[in-house]
């Protein structure tokens, strides 16, 4: 079971985008008081989006059937987001809770970690 179940606060901070894969509705939210820090930091939040949609369908559904804390590290822009997936039935907010400019992290014990590299040809 998921740790949120029957806790979720779907209007928790601001909605950054929302999205579908096969009728599970997907909100990344942050609250305000992050998103000025960010842009304080001139962290990139676009970027942090793509990384975290670039996690796909497969991976998107797993760690929201776990309700998942999970540390995206993208070695192509430098800059790692930490999030924390929460799900009621086909509904997912994905919270981003920070922004780390650099791809060398440590995260706390129990965090899944994804790591996205750059293509090379003929493999990675």
């Amino acid at each position: 079971m998921n740790r949120f179940e029957g806790k979720l606060n779907k209007e928790h901070g601001i909605k950054l985008i929302d999205f579908r894969f096969n009728g599970q509705k997907f909100e990344v939210r942050t609250t305000n008081h992050s998103l000025e820090r960010f842009k304080e930091r001139n962290l990139d939040v676009d970027e942090a989006l793509g990384s975290i949609v670039a996690l796909g369908r497969a991976r998107l559904n797993y760690f929201a059937e776990q309700g998942a804390d999970v540390a995206i590290i993208d070695k192509v822009i430098g800059q790692t987001v930490i999030i924390t997936f929460e799900s009621e039935g086909d509904y997912t907010q994905i919270r981003i809770a920070t922004i780390i400019p650099r791809d060398n992290v440590f995260v706390k014990e129990g965090t899944k970690i994804y790591c996205l590299k750059e293509y090379k040809q003929g493999g990675f």
